[in-house]
């Protein structure tokens, strides 16, 4: 008699998630596509907020924004950007790490780790972390920067470090002159 009641609240089961009605997809689809529009909405409030220097207002909305969309990376770099600027390498730490549950080859978390790792000396973290961000995306500049100066100043590997001065200037928008400077000097002291 259960198996009997159970083989019956199984098929009610299936029929109450049966095929949507084209209506109900269409809505859905709508839906969402509101949604992911006002979440850009409000990031985009957020992220001129910070960068206009309103760092407070911007913390408020990015907090606000991980609370109402949680499974988004981007609210949280930005706090851990956020912390950062303000010294608190703890907080930062700890914003970048939730980005990186919500997305393991997140660039800039990855890059943004690498950096206060550096800042610590864990060098050998720093590096992981850089060369993760490169291995997610091969032409991220900013981690392939970070990577050089640590090869090359903290790690005196002259010769791999001008390898990624060279490839950050042939990527580059616009080349950088002091990035000719380094590749100049780094030449010479090889």
């Amino acid at each position: 008699m259960t198996y009997l009641f159970l083989a019956m609240l199984a098929m009610l089961a299936g029929c109450a998630s049966g095929p949507r009605q084209p209506g109900e997809v269409a809505e859905s689809v709508a839906h969402q596509q509101a949604e992911e529009a006002l979440l850009e909405e409000r990031f985009q409030q957020a992220v001129a907020l910070m960068e206009s220097g309103e760092a407070d207002a911007a913390e408020s909305r990015f907090v606000q924004l991980v609370k109402d969309y949680p499974g988004h990376t981007g609210p949280l770099v930005n706090l851990g950007i956020l912390a950062f600027q303000n010294g608190d390498f703890e907080n930062a730490t700890a914003y970048f790490k939730s980005a990186l549950d919500l997305d393991s080859g997140h660039p800039v978390a990855l890059n943004q780790l690498g950096v206060i790792a550096r800042m610590q000396g864990n060098f050998d973290a720093a590096e992981q972390n850089y060369r993760e961000a490169l291995r997610v995306e091969p032409d991220y500049l900013p981690a392939m920067l970070n990577l050089a100066f640590l090869l090359d100043i903290y790690l005196g590997r002259p010769a791999e470090a001008l390898a990624l001065y060279e490839r950050y200037q042939s990527l580059a928008e616009e080349p950088d002159p002091r990035i000719e400077d380094w590749i100049f000097d780094t030449r010479n002291r090889l």
